[in-house]
């Protein structure tokens, strides 16, 4: 039998936070993170120097200077902010827009395309319901798999706005190019046989969008708009419109800038486990504002459905041994440790 709070998630999670934020309710005990004292006695989270790497750098004939602070990003941060990266400013604020075209639409239409409380990940709502004693996420999203097409879910793509489908196609083929060009640098960077990861991601590595919206909270000391974590994916592609999203750094968590036109891309633990922990998967979350929306898209550019993946052979060697096995799906053993507020590495170590 379902325990009364997870009785009580679920019927949050099935009304939408927008919905609560319309009617003017407060935010309830299940979404209230931290103690109001120590909320009161935390530091403000400054600006972290997240390095910026210029993408078209990475595609020229030299190189080398790029690739090194590339390097020296994911080592250190397991992020960088990607300017020049191809995709013209009009065409991010299309789908930044047509984004918040859809969260402003009517409750009945939005829930045209809902996705089921306990389970089912896809869709527009909350994510599942977790494990009784972790608190829930003060957002609503949208998750569609986007490619391959094979694996899209088509009840779950907006009809309205009418341009949605075909701006996040667009996207859709705008962050292959991405992907390519990361992975490849990323391997050239630790003088990698350039294509080595994308081999190991596989031709049918999944990419899926995520449309985040983050209403306005009027606790933002003491509720969260996604709770800590750090990725399962390869990696992630960020494109967001207002600061929020911060990253854990020595102890200490600090606010990721927004850079004009640029993509956050973040490592995601299936990265630092082929990379045998020379990137790091940052633990990272998202606050909330009172007084103002946040939207964001994430892509998540993953390892194909059972391929195996596990630690290059050019980064395992006597100084350095192998740390972590080979394993398949991690991003299952990821979400199950996530649903109880856990990190899920420690499952692929050696």
């Amino acid at each position: 039998m379902a325990s009364s709070s997870n009785t009580l998630a679920e019927v949050l999670l099935s009304r939408r936070v927008q919905e609560m934020v319309v009617n003017g309710e407060q935010p309830v005990s299940l979404y209230i993170c931290r103690d109001e004292k120590d909320a009161q006695n935390a530091p403000i989270s400054p600006l972290a120097p997240i390095p910026i790497i210029d993408l078209s750098l990475l595609s020229s004939s030299s190189t080398e200077e790029e690739l090194q602070k590339l390097k020296s990003a994911l080592c250190c941060w397991g992020c960088f902010q990607a300017i020049n990266h191809g995709i013209p400013s009009s065409f991010l604020d299309e789908i930044q827009q047509v984004t918040r075209e859809f969260f402003r639409q009517s409750m009945e239409e939005k829930k045209k395309y809902s996705k089921g409380v306990v389970e089912e990940m896809e869709g527009y709502g909350g994510d599942p319901s977790p494990e009784q004693g972790q608190f829930l996420d003060w957002q609503d999203r949208l998750l569609l798999t986007v490619y391959p097409h094979d694996l899209r879910v088509p009840k779950f793509w907006p009809q309205n706005p009418q341009s949605f489908s075909e701006i996040l196609e667009n996207y859709t083929c705008k962050m292959r190019m991405v992907t390519k060009l990361v992975s490849k640098s990323m391997a050239k960077s630790l003088h990698l046989e350039e294509n080595c990861f994308l081999e190991q991601f596989g031709e049918g590595a999944t990419l899926q969008a995520r449309f985040n919206h983050y209403p306005c909270c009027q606790r933002p000391d003491i509720v969260l708009g996604l709770k800590p974590h750090s990725d399962g994916t390869g990696y992630t592609i960020i494109l967001q419109d207002i600061e929020g999203l911060q990253i854990l750094q020595n102890q200490q968590w600090l606010t990721v800038p927004t850079v004009p036109n640029a993509l956050f891309i973040l490592m995601g633990d299936q990265m630092e486990i082929m990379t045998n922990r020379i990137f790091k998967s940052p633990v990272h979350r998202v606050i909330t504002n009172k007084e103002k929306v946040r939207t964001s898209i994430a892509v998540f550019y993953t390892p194909e459905k059972n391929k195996e993946i596990g630690p290059q052979d050019g980064l395992v060697n006597e100084e350095r041994p192998r740390l972590f096995k080979h394993v398949k799906d991690y991003e299952i053993i990821h979400w199950e440790h996530y649903q109880r507020g856990m990190r899920a590495l420690h499952a692929a170590q050696v």
